[in-house]
């Protein structure tokens, strides 16, 4: 793991700008779950169901009551990790110009991250 630590720090160093593209792993030690792996959501629930949109189209309801019981508690409780909080400091020092993310919790932002690029969407708007 230090290895990898230096390298990026030898990365960061040496670079004119900087993009971080993150996912769920970074939310993952914020305490939010995963969909994948041993204790992923998909162990419990099934993707076929719950991230199709077709069948959603059909029936919503179910959706939001997984929204509402599985994933927005551990999006409402969960506070920014230390790394988020490094690339808040790498975008004030001018070595990070953006943040792509695939995560929906806004931790980026609670952080302190200007600017940032969500894939898809976010928890806190509905359109």
């Amino acid at each position: 793991m230090d290895d990898k630590i230096d390298r990026l720090k030898d990365i960061a160093a040496n670079s004119k700008q900087l993009v971080a593209f993150t996912g769920a792993g970074l939310s993952a030690e914020s305490g939010i779950p995963t969909y994948r792996g041993t204790d992923g959501i998909w162990s419990k629930y099934d993707p076929a169901k719950y991230a199709n949109f077709q069948y959603f189209l059909k029936d919503p309801s179910y959706y939001w009551q997984f929204f509402r019981d599985v994933r927005y508690p551990s999006l409402k409780q969960a506070q920014p990790s230390a790394a988020h909080y490094v690339l808040v400091e790498l975008e004030k020092r001018g070595i990070l110009s953006l943040v792509i993310t695939q995560n929906i919790d806004g931790l980026h932002q609670i952080a302190g991250q200007s600017k940032v690029c969500e894939l898809h969407g976010n928890s806190r708007q509905m359109k």
